[in-house]
């Protein structure tokens, strides 16, 4: 699925949309240079689940946050994670991949192979200084039924 959003009051809505979509266990891996608005994907979905956007920080250099709320949404930043997929099983792996949260990874290919199957995928980049191409995809079940929620998201709206 691809799309184009004009601010970031529109990522922040698509990323509520993507919320909806999403449940306990899920996996998203977001992708895209700096400032391609992957904390601003993360504040919508965090939205959906009553945690205030303006709450939603990028943790940068904590690595990790947790978002209480219906259900609790753990958000990565393995942007300083150095060593790739090795350092990061230093993090509490139970934590973040747990099933009865929503975790959202941001710079995920530095955290490669330890995502589960399944995992949603989110590419965001810049088409201009206020607009954000994203990509949307994945493999396997909950993928698939993440996918065809937006899609239908999408033409309902």
């Amino acid at each position: 699925m691809k799309l184009t959003t004009s601010s970031a009051e529109d990522t922040q809505a698509f990323g509520e949309r993507l919320g909806r979509a999403l449940q306990p266990g899920d996996v998203v891996a977001l992708r895209g240079p700096l400032g391609a608005g992957k904390t601003t994907l993360v504040q919508g979905i965090a939205r959906r689940y009553a945690t205030h956007p303006e709450q939603v920080k990028s943790p940068t250099f904590v690595l990790m946050r947790e978002y209480p709320g219906a259900v609790p949404v753990v958000h990565v930043d393995a942007y300083r994670l150095e060593g790739g997929p090795e350092a990061a099983w230093g993090l509490d792996i139970d934590l973040i991949f747990s099933p009865r949260k929503i975790t959202l990874i941001e710079w995920a290919d530095r955290v490669g192979e330890l995502l589960p199957p399944g995992t949603i995928f989110v590419e965001l980049s810049h088409v201009s200084k206020e607009k954000r191409a994203i990509t949307v995809s994945g493999e396997g079940a909950r993928a698939a039924a993440v996918l065809e929620a937006l899609k239908t998201a999408a033409a309902l709206a």
